[in-house]
């Protein structure tokens, strides 16, 4: 690998990995604040769930396999573990990954879009509720 290759997924896998990572938290809170007012939401939230699951266990089996199990716990649950610009992690990941390398980064970007398309369709859940839950009106 030259160096221009090992800086691409530098720049290209490790950041995305975190990113997408953390945007799961971002995309559940809508599912998790209105799933009360439409049943159908509580299913989507626990198959958004299992995704969740599925990619962060999948990321911390990639980073145990070059740090330890506590170490890929915590660069998960901190987006700005120094372990995330360590280099020689870097490296290491990328020989991991091998020829693998450009299909992990295209799943890792194609989980980032999906989740900004959910965002984006979530975002009108409240309004959604607010317009079909009845508004009770106080006796005078």
């Amino acid at each position: 690998m030259t160096g221009v290759e090992a800086a691409g997924f530098v720049l290209g896998v490790l950041p995305l990995m975190i990113s997408a990572a953390e945007h799961y938290e971002d995309v559940f809170r809508p599912f998790k604040r209105y799933r009360k007012f439409a049943p159908e939401l509580e299913l989507y939230q626990q198959q958004l769930g299992t995704q969740k699951t599925i990619f962060r266990n999948e990321c911390h089996l990639l980073l145990a396999t070059l740090t330890n199990r506590r170490t890929a716990k915590e660069m998960l649950r901190e987006g700005k573990h120094p372990s995330w610009e360590d280099p020689d992690l870097n490296q290491r990941f990328s020989r991991q990954l091998g020829d693998s390398e450009a299909a992990c980064k295209n799943t890792i970007t194609l989980v980032q879009v999906r989740l900004k398309e959910i965002e984006e369709k979530t975002g009108s859940f409240g309004s959604v509720v607010q317009q079909s839950v009845p508004v009770r009106l106080q006796d005078p």
